[in-house]
């Protein structure tokens, strides 16, 4: 009975213990435990599932999913974040980068940026369409690294702080 008692613990409970977290994997899948008939049922996963939303406003939803899989939960997350429009840098042409960031580094940092801009601003390629490297697509964004006046006005206490809006943005052309 202790056995039993055991093998339901592991199947719906996760532990957090004094040096991590226990149970964490998914163990509901027929013939992982005998005796237990583990086979979907739609019934069941209507009963046990619900999204309760923790908050809600114009622009934001905070919500919980409970009675699902993490991996399931983690897919459904991934395809939210997939069809959010955003704006980011996407090409990057490095000229005189004197510091000890490569350059590959560098794009890829400022990729990660997410640009808060009116995207009805912005004119886009078509598929196929191409343009010169100085296009109307094109967004040149410098920073004047080794002037003084724009180092000291955003340096607090030895740490450069930057925005995307300290950037001086103008149109390619």
């Amino acid at each position: 009975m202790a056995a039993r008692r055991r093998a339901e613990e592991m199947r719906e409970r996760v532990v957090l213990g004094e040096f991590g977290v226990r149970n964490v994997h998914t163990t509901d899948f027929p013939g992982n435990y005998p005796g237990y008939d583990d086979a979907w049922d739609q019934q069941r996963f209507e009963e046990g599932f619900r999204v309760d939303v923790v908050r809600e406003e114009e622009d934001a939803l905070e919500f919980d999913m409970v009675g699902i899989d993490a991996a399931i939960a983690n897919a459904f997350r991934r395809i939210l974040l997939a069809e959010v429009p955003t704006m980011a840098v996407e090409k990057v042409f490095v000229y005189n980068n004197t510091s000890i960031v490569q350059d590959e580094i560098l794009a890829h940092r400022l990729g990660l940026i997410p640009i808060r801009a009116d995207p009805r601003l912005f004119e886009y390629r078509n598929q196929g369409e191409k343009h010169g490297l100085w296009g109307a697509w094109v967004q040149v964004l410098g920073l004047c690294w080794s002037c003084t006046f724009i180092v000291s006005e955003f340096c607090v206490e030895d740490v450069l702080i930057l925005y995307i809006c300290d950037f001086p943005a103008f149109a390619g052309g």
